[in-house]
């Protein structure tokens, strides 16, 4: 009798550790659908020197 609950009981936890698996699967799947749906990021090439400064040995 014993022996019957504790399988009936690891089969429960297999159930539950493949069901929360497979809804883990699915939840990084649409993550990644997500991310790849958006649009790219478009760069515009207007770079000039006045964006930075030089910084010296005395800064």
């Amino acid at each position: 009798m014993f022996l019957l609950l504790l399988m009936i009981l690891v089969g429960i936890l297999l159930l539950a550790g493949v069901g929360f698996g497979t809804f883990w699967v699915l939840i990084q799947l649409g993550v990644i659908v997500q991310k790849a749906t958006e649009p790219p990021t478009t760069d515009t090439n207007n770079y000039s020197l006045s964006q930075g400064r030089d910084v010296g040995k005395d800064e």
